[in-house]
């Protein structure tokens, strides 16, 4: 019954819309996910939309980043899918591997333009350095600071592998006894990781900051040596974006991840190798942070990574995205 009215009530709102874009006629109609709501409101109003543009945005891999319980489920994503990419003359993906996926789909007929996920422009300090250019890892008093940072949406279904950061403090912990963990972000899998870390006894090394916003986190990445971002080999999280990476480019800070997906056209390739671990590995992510913890990125390295961030802040990718939609 209830899976009978989530049913109805989508096709509801997909007609609701499509009437609402008849009405409007709009000049660009963008599909941001090629959901069957989102196609099917599209798809009943396109025959009235004889001038419309339509634009496909693809942030996910929709068949492995939904939790789809049978297969007329996945039919269904598959065929929206699919329907949504017929439809449209323009489509951004947000990574390497949406765009090789969106290729194939469309036999390179269709234009297909990278927009990764971005950030605002670091806003300037008074001393007119940017926030977290320069010394984040050292503290006013000239201490190394031993401080990690995991940022994000604390659920193991987002595709973030938050099941490994007690671990991976217990494994640093041991080589770098006053190492701390800044959780800020919330999730499904809060309650079971506070356990965790309260089962191996690492709480009062562990802080959970809550839900942060980009006008919050600047003070967490100053007092933070490492950003942590734990993630598999699965096709999601190379199909996914990377907000975690676009924050260590901005703020110059090193990032321990996988060389997954856009993370490898993200990080300099010269920093693969300290910031890079094996997918999954919780050894292999503390091994990473331990040394950069015992021997922090110099100032070149971290201005190396904000150079990197040019292409990856608000004001570059609105002018290419709006390149894309006139």
């Amino acid at each position: 019954y209830s899976g009978l009215r989530l049913i109805w009530t989508m096709k509801m709102n997909a007609i609701r819309a499509a009437w609402q874009l008849i009405k409007e006629k709009p000049d660009t109609v963008i599909i941001v996910k090629p959901l069957p709501e989102n196609t099917l409101a599209v798809f009943l109003a396109k025959p009235f939309l004889k001038k419309t543009k339509i634009i496909l945005d693809v942030d996910d891999f929709e068949l492995e980043a939904n939790q789809l319980t049978s297969l007329l489920q996945r039919a269904a994503i598959h065929a929206s899918e699919r329907a949504a990419v017929k439809m449209a003359s323009h489509i951004i993906v947000a990574t390497p591997f949406l765009g090789d996926h969106m290729q194939l789909l469309t036999g390179s007929k269709i234009p297909v333009t990278l927009i990764p996920t971005g950030l605002p422009l670091i806003p300037l300090s008074l001393d007119g350095e940017r926030d977290g250019v320069r010394g984040i890892l050292v503290s006013p008093a000239g201490t190394a600071r031993h401080t990690m940072l995991f940022a994000g949406s604390v659920s193991i279904s987002s595709g973030h592998r938050v099941d490994m950061l007690p671990e991976i403090l217990v494994q640093v912990r041991k080589r770098v006894p006053d190492a701390t963990l800044i959780i800020a972000g919330t999730g499904d899998d809060e309650t079971a990781l506070r356990e965790q870390f309260a089962k191996l006894g690492l709480q009062d090394a562990t802080t959970w900051h809550g839900r942060f916003s980009l006008d919050n986190i600047g003070p967490l990445m100053q007092d933070s040596a490492v950003l942590i971002d734990p993630i598999d080999a699965s096709i999601a999280n190379r199909a996914k974006s990377s907000f975690r990476a676009a924050l260590a480019l901005a703020y110059g800070v090193p990032i321990v991840s996988s060389n997954i997906g856009i993370r490898t056209a993200m990080i300099p390739a010269t920093l693969h190798a300290r910031f890079f671990a094996k997918p999954g590995d919780a050894t292999a992510y503390a091994e990473k942070i331990i040394t950069l913890l015992q021997a922090p990125v110099s100032e070149k390295d971290s201005a190396l990574l904000q150079d990197a961030s040019t292409q990856y802040q608000y004001n570059y990718l609105a002018q290419v995205y709006y390149n894309c939609i006139v």
